[in-house]
């Protein structure tokens, strides 16, 4: 096992180091803000102290079931323990990658094979055929394209104008968070592993206690990974906000409790597995008992049409939420907006571009969603 001190004036740089020498799942031990040596260290910013460990083979690193206190000797058992889910992790990621190149490969084909059976006017069929390259489901496509025809043939507006109406009303009005003084707001973020759920909740903490100069709280109920606890530990201690930890959905109360004087209180979860139904349960517990005003399922824009049906099927026990898309920088198209849309009813809130904090994140705009789409069904 290798341990080492890495020092770096911002979190992201910091990490960045630990990254680069150390790879991705290094195991963070400590952090803590440092002051510059010397006197002129008391007037500069702190820097950014992160102890990391890991094996020195660059093996995937093991990462406990639960945060929990844990000698040498039981880190090493775990860790043999660990090789066979690692391997079976890795064959899943390969199954679930040539799933979406196969949903690709199908899509195009029938795009291209099926024009006979679109019941589609000739002169639509290249918007539509746009739509799909952008990934928008085929039937999705198709019942936008014909709704559009629809409008064409009943007004006088040309069939582009009649597609972005259409459009602009499957995108949908936004729904941004909304917090006034006085009165607390309750916020929790759900989601599939590895999209950006903290991060995201980083950010939006960042506008509200930083540029809206309002009081935050923080509480993660992510005790699955330890990375994910100390992640949002750093973002607590360089925004000076407060942060709790709870083990079950029950020490949320108590949470809450503490936080009873702010404005608005961001609650971080662990991902769910598609088919953890127990998961299921202590969700819809933590969302009970903390009586949150709002659930926010963030989903990357890098999901395939059939994994965000998959997932949105598998947040259906949720009574109400709303989208925050992540990772859009990323992504090669807009479809997956449009799709989810559709599949869940439920309105857009965020976007998220990047990974500074606050910055890459903005309010979804419809407009700007609309042009985007749009640029790429010209013809």
């Amino acid at each position: 096992m290798k341990v080492k001190r890495y020092i770096g004036h911002t979190v992201q740089e910091t990490m960045q180091k630990v990254k680069a020498e150390m790879g991705k799942d290094a195991l963070i031990l400590s952090t803590r803000k440092v002051r510059q040596k010397g006197i002129m260290g008391w007037f500069k910013r702190p820097l950014i102290e992160v102890v990391a460990a890991a094996d020195e083979s660059r093996e995937e690193n093991f990462i406990p079931r639960r945060v929990m206190s844990a000698n040498a000797t039981s880190y090493a058992l775990l860790g043999r323990q660990d090789d066979t889910s690692r391997v079976l992790e890795k064959l899943e990621a390969q199954i679930a990658n040539m799933g979406e190149m196969l949903d690709k490969l199908t899509s195009s084909l029938k795009a291209t094979e099926g024009r006979a059976d679109l019941n589609i006017k000739h002169e639509y069929i290249p918007y539509y055929e746009m739509l799909v390259k952008n990934e928008v489901n085929e039937d999705i496509a198709k019942d936008i394209i014909q709704k559009a025809g629809l409008l064409h043939e009943r007004s006088s507006a040309d069939f582009k104008r009649c597609l972005e109406q259409v459009l602009m009303e499957r995108i949908g009005p936004s729904r941004p968070l909304e917090v006034s003084p006085g009165r607390r707001k309750v916020v929790i973020f759900v989601g599939p592993t590895g999209v950006g759920k903290t991060t995201s909740l980083a950010k939006l903490a960042a506008i509200f206690s930083i540029q809206k100069q309002m009081r935050v709280g923080l509480i993660t109920a992510d005790t699955y990974r330890i990375a994910a606890v100390d992640q949002l530990k750093i973002y607590a201690e360089i925004m000076e906000l407060p942060l709790s930890i709870v083990y079950s959905p029950r020490e949320v109360v108590d949470a809450l409790q503490e936080h009873n004087d702010k404005d608005v209180v961001f609650i971080d979860t662990a991902g769910k597995s598609i088919r953890d139904r127990a998961q299921e349960k202590e969700i819809l517990e933590l969302i009970s008992l903390s009586k949150a005003d709002e659930v926010y399922l963030v989903l990357s824009c890098n999901t395939s049409y059939s994994g965000c049906l998959n997932i949105i099927r598998s947040y259906s026990f949720l009574p109400d939420y709303k989208l925050l898309f992540t990772k859009v920088d990323e992504a090669s198209s807009y479809g997956i907006i449009l799709n989810c849309r559709h599949i869940s009813g439920r309105p857009l809130s965020y976007i998220a571009t990047g990974q500074s904090v606050p910055d890459d994140i903005e309010v979804a705009d419809p407009n700007k969603l609309l042009s985007c789409i749009m640029k790429r069904v010209e013809v």
